[in-house]
């Protein structure tokens, strides 16, 4: 009985050291080359999304499920992170119009809110959180907040009326503009969707995992990838 408890623990040992090891923590040498690879990724979705702008308001872009993914795998540091620096070098090499630092807190806060979602949502699929994190942040930050910042920055810093005919300065006009952005953010959403199951397998999330606990109940378990 005594064998039995041992391989028991020592197979629990075994499966505790495999999970930390494919953690990736803050700060860490793995975390930083994570960011940095993300960062990348997004730089070059960027320049290749630049031939889909379609003016001030509108953009196809794929760096929204760039975004997506680094906040499901270094959580809300990470992502807001990722898209806080890929944002502002964004600014830097692409510049369009006059820099806003509105839209990067915008974009940065995609990152952090996306992370907490996909981090803390009682759910245990990745799919679904990916899912319900890229809804809330394509309303809440690049719909909401980031069209906030346009209308403000035009309104009040550059004294204009409306980017279209500098005349109609409603918020509601600038909505108008920006939702088939809003529909871009969401496409962005369902495409990361689709690539959790290639991370899984890649190691950069830990599966889900079923183990019977000792009252003969099966019991999802789920070791998180991030540690924060």
């Amino acid at each position: 009985m005594s064998n039995i408890a041992q391989q028991e623990i020592a197979t629990s040992d075994t499966h505790i050291n495999k999970v930390r090891s494919r953690t990736v923590r803050f700060g860490t040498t793995r975390w930083l080359t994570y960011v940095a690879l993300f960062t990348a990724l997004a730089l070059l979705v960027k320049g290749i999304g630049q031939i889909g702008t379609l003016g001030d308001s509108s953009k196809i872009t794929p760096i929204y499920m760039i975004w997506l993914l680094s906040a499901l795998v270094l959580g809300p540091v990470g992502g807001g992170t990722v898209c806080f620096i890929s944002d502002l070098m964004i600014a830097l090499v692409f510049p369009v119009g006059t820099f806003n630092p509105f839209i990067t807190l915008g974009c940065t806060l995609y990152g952090v809110i996306a992370g907490l979602i996909t981090k803390y949502l009682p759910v245990r699929n990745y799919v679904v959180r990916v899912l319900v994190a890229g809804t809330v942040c394509a309303f809440l930050c690049t719909f909401i907040l980031n069209t906030f910042a346009i209308w403000g920055w035009c309104k009040y810093y550059l004294k204009l009326g409306s980017y279209i005919d500098g005349n109609n300065s409603a918020f509601g006009i600038y909505l108008s503009l920006r939702t088939f952005q809003l529909g871009i953010a969401l496409i962005n959403t369902f495409i990361a969707t689709a690539l959790v199951p290639l991370l899984v397998r890649m190691g950069l999330l830990p599966a889900f995992n079923k183990k019977e606990p000792a009252n003969g109940e099966n019991n999802d378990t789920e070791t998180t990838a991030t540690e924060e």
